[in-house]
């Protein structure tokens, strides 16, 4: 019968049947792959944001007690605070407080854009907040210097803001290298930290690293004596489980019970596959690069100096093997030539570090200061502090890109007058260095293009007297919440 069910081309055919059936399910398949394909997933787009955002932020200019613990009035070295809010949104309004951590009172203020101020004989930690435009315009460094005694030398650290997590690479922990931590809460409510150390052989146990609670509005001293025992360099983490909190560690040194060097040392950026440590200083002395390695295989990390002239790999040095979860340190002395310069570490996996500088002279004491591993700046890199009448200045900027970047600079005084204006073309994968000879007290500001790969320090070094005097203050960049993006719909996003 024609037309019947009979005639249907496989109706007695179970195997084309099922071949038929299998054909349909995966067309049907291959659809929905095919149709998820055409809508791949999407990112919104952003744009700068076109002003500054306004707000409230906080930094920490940690002071610790003088070495020796003799009373501040007492100490050989005079500690100071500068504080400067730069020219970033010219019409709109903010202030910058600097008050005791503490006791919440007020020591300083700044209600001008392009201004600072400078607080002297500071002996507690202060609290610095910038509110509006200052929110992320503002800047501070702590400053101490003295000929003699146990603290001689020089010592600077920029204010730092709070965080969850720290790293400190290259902590002293013997009788004649020591360090403290400084642990300091801005917040209304308690913190509490836990500590994680890294040496050469792998994790060291410490009893008492977990559960360090730092109260609100307090700083909190926590000494790394009970390393002494341990051998070669020691890298420690810092992971807040409650709350925030800023960190700057303390660093003394001894020569055979005389005092060899007292300084601040920063938070290094967090472990990365690829690192720039920035401010290596020129001059005789040592030069001992320090990476921690907190991942559970080795490291192979590649060692590259931005030169005066380029970069190159330093002698001896060119090459890092970095055990799992463990620290190690290699001589950079025979590689530099007593050039400045920055250090980039490329790597196989997560690495963060530090370079420990000595700073020597016929006849005098030595002195300490550490370059810990920078995030690039973004827009400007600001010190509050550029000269000092306690010695000599030398802003060290270095290129870690493939191409070269246009930098300008400014000096002012803390009038907001500009004493000195200059450009500086950085070659790609180099350093340049330029001597700051305005009179103290100044800061300075450094502008960057966007997306560049700029780091920065300015040196200080005593050129005479009892102390070979040496301290690094990184720039930093006080608008990156301005860089927040404004964000664009997308309507693709999230199909």
């Amino acid at each position: 019968m024609t037309g019947s069910h009979a005639d249907w081309p496989g109706r007695n055919r179970p195997g084309l049947r099922r071949f038929l059936t299998l054909v349909v399910a995966l067309l049907s398949v291959a659809a929905v792959v095919g149709a998820g394909s055409l809508i791949t997933p999407q990112q919104a787009s952003s744009t700068a944001a076109p002003a500054p955002l306004v707000g409230r932020t906080s930094s920490i200019c940690a002071v610790a007690a003088p070495v020796g613990d003799q009373p501040a009035d007492q100490a050989s070295a005079v500690t100071s605070v500068t504080a400067v809010g730069i020219r970033e949104a010219p019409g709109q309004e903010g202030q910058l407080v600097g008050a005791s951590l503490d006791s919440g009172r007020e020591l300083l203020k700044v209600t001008e854009q392009g201004k600072g101020t400078q607080l002297g004989r500071v002996d507690a930690s202060v609290l610095l907040q910038g509110e509006g435009v200052m929110a992320t315009a503002a800047s501070g460094v702590v400053f101490s210097a003295a000929t003699s005694g146990p603290d001689a030398g020089l010592s600077a650290a920029p204010c730092l803001p709070p965080g969850t997590q720290h790293w400190f690479t290259g902590i002293g922990g013997g009788e004649a290298d020591r360090t403290e931590l400084v642990l300091s809460n801005p917040d209304d409510a308690q913190a509490e930290v836990d500590l994680r150390y890294y040496g050469r052989n792998g994790r060291v146990a410490v009893a008492g690293s977990p559960g360090v609670v730092i109260g609100a509005h307090t700083s909190r001293t926590v000494s790394l004596s009970a390393l002494d025992s341990q051998e070669g360099p020691i890298s420690v983490q810092i992971q807040a489980s409650t709350g925030r909190v800023t960190a700057a560690a303390r660093r003394s040194r001894t020569d055979a019970l005389k005092p060899a060097g007292v300084d601040w040392q920063v938070p290094a950026v967090a472990p990365s596959t690829t690192t720039v440590i920035p401010g290596v200083p020129a001059g005789a002395g040592g030069r001992e690069l320090v990476v921690v390695n907190p991942g559970a295989q080795r490291a192979s990390v590649q060692v590259q100096v931005l030169g005066l002239h380029g970069g190159y790999q330093p002698s001896g040095a060119a090459t890092v093997e970095v055990p799992a979860e463990s620290t190690a340190s290699v001589d950079l002395v025979p590689g530099l030539t007593g050039e400045a310069g920055a250090i980039e570490l490329s790597s196989d996996l997560p690495v963060t570090g530090s370079v420990l500088s000595t700073n020597q002279r016929d006849g005098a004491s030595a002195d300490l200061a550490v370059q810990s591993a920078a995030a690039p700046l973004i827009r400007t890199g600001v010190s509050a502090l550029a000269t000092t009448s306690a010695g000599d200045a030398e802003l060290v900027l270095s290129n870690a890109a493939d191409t070269d970047a246009q930098v300008s600079f400014e000096v002012l005084t803390l009038d907001g007058v500009v004493i000195r204006a200059d450009d500086v073309l950085l070659a790609a994968n180099s350093t340049a260095t330029r001597r700051l000879t305005s009179t103290p007290p100044s800061y300075l500001v450094v502008r960057v293009p966007d997306g560049s790969a700029v780091v920065g320090d300015v040196v200080l070094t005593q050129p005479d007297g009892d102390a070979a005097g040496l301290a690094t203050i990184p720039l930093t960049s006080p608008d990156l919440a301005s860089q927040a993006p404004s964000a664009v719909p997308d309507p693709a996003a999230g199909r």
